[in-house]
């Protein structure tokens, strides 16, 4: 049988151009290119979703070293992780940095003399000898100088099963680093807030196909970091944050609520009542700000959200930095932006959930070219069952204009 190639010429030009068409779509970006390095953990008091289990987690899956610095720490199964991080790897390479005031706290010293008496050496602000520089405010942890745990959450009862909070795993020697080299700044030079040094040389790198960037407070101007990524927002900015008085951040929303663009936010009630507040500022531009109703507990987070819906300039930024001057020019702060649509829509969703808004339906992201046909079946936002152990009374956070 003779093959007659000119009568199947238009069915091959059409399965070229198909395939063509397919190859052109495919992700070679970060447009939601959903990385299983990354995970995104959310409480919802007073349900833990077991966010200080998935902490004492990490710390756990250490086999050299864990380092950490958190404001605050009494959560009983958190420290129980440290001890045995003491125990498995040698109480030298365990390292933590706290807050001096609540290392001295009453009601915290009998957390701390556990961690002391499993023989960790413990830093504070005033281990300089000074009375201390600003908040300590950060909260993270590295895991054998390649995983970084961060976010708003503090590793204690309140923020557990009260306040609302996120967490973060970076899962990148990068990030790792750039921790590291904060942490030592800290730790073995003994430099804290205004007094550290400006010498990181990277903020900006990948994880797999998502681009990541870290910044430090007060070296990074983070404050400002923060007003560019907003003053770039074309569609939406969706935030949620416990302390706001920062003046050029109120500027640079009501700017682009002035623009057209959908500017809404969520304030803690007892950062919203003081006179300084950003909560009133924008509320006297018509904007469509709230504030949180529940005066027993915080609206801890510390997150923005940027064009939520775009495929290539949605942004998210997070970490333990308030909006305020303090956190920019005193104390020690951290933020993690992430450029990706799926983990912005992550935090889009835990918006609309506290603000009342629509939540979005988040697709499922077809896998970064260079992940290549690897699948992940972890879910990102870890669906755990609610932790069972029961709140202290509420700590206040402090609040510094």
């Amino acid at each position: 049988m003779r093959f007659n190639f000119s009568n199947r010429l238009p069915l091959l030009q059409f399965l070229f151009l198909t395939l063509l068409l397919a190859f052109i779509l495919m992700p070679f970006h970060s447009y939601a290119a959903k990385t299983d390095k990354i995970k995104i953990f959310f409480n919802d008091p007073p349900d833990t979703k077991n966010i200080d289990i998935e902490l004492a987690n990490f710390i756990d899956s250490a086999s050299k070293s864990v380092i950490a610095h958190f404001y605050q720490i009494n959560r009983q199964c958190v420290i129980d992780a440290f001890v045995r991080a003491a125990k498995k790897l040698g109480p030298k390479n365990v390292k933590i940095i706290t807050e001096s005031k609540y290392y001295k706290n009453k009601k915290f010293v009998p957390f701390y003399a556990q961690l002391e008496a499993a023989g960790i050496s413990i830093l504070t602000d005033e281990s300089d000898g000074s009375k201390g520089s600003g908040e300590s405010h950060n909260k993270f942890c590295v895991v054998d100088s390649a995983r970084v745990w961060t976010g708003s959450y503090n590793a204690t009862d309140n923020n557990t099963v009260k306040d609302h909070n996120n967490a973060l795993i970076l899962d990148s020697t990068d990030a790792a680093n750039i921790y590291t080299e904060e942490f030592s700044m800290m730790y073995d030079r003994l430099l804290f807030g205004s007094r550290k040094e400006p010498t990181r040389a990277k903020h900006k790198f990948s994880i797999d196909s998502v681009e990541v960037e870290i910044y430090f407070s007060p070296a990074d101007n983070v404050n400002g970091i923060i007003e560019n990524y907003i003053r770039k927002a074309s569609a939406a900015v969706s935030f949620v944050i416990f302390a706001f008085t920062e003046d050029n951040i109120e500027d640079a929303l009501i700017s682009r609520h002035k623009a057209g663009v959908n500017v809404r936010g969520m304030c803690d009630d007892l950062s919203a009542g003081g006179k300084s507040s950003g909560y009133y500022t924008l509320l006297s531009n018509n904007m469509n700000i709230k504030k949180d109703s529940n005066p027993r507990a915080q609206l801890h987070h510390k997150f923005t959200v940027i064009d939520h819906e775009s495929g290539t300039s949605a942004v998210v930024i997070t970490g333990s930095h308030n909006y305020t001057k303090a956190a920019n020019t005193k104390n020690d702060e951290n933020i993690v932006i992430i450029h990706d649509r799926y983990y912005a829509q992550l935090y889009f969703n835990e918006f609309a959930k506290l603000y009342g808004a629509p939540m979005i339906k988040i697709a499922e992201p077809a896998l970064s070219i260079n992940q290549g046909l690897k699948q992940s079946s972890t879910a990102e936002v870890q669906l755990n069952k609610p932790g069972t152990i029961p709140a202290s009374g509420k700590t206040t956070e402090n609040i510094i204009k």
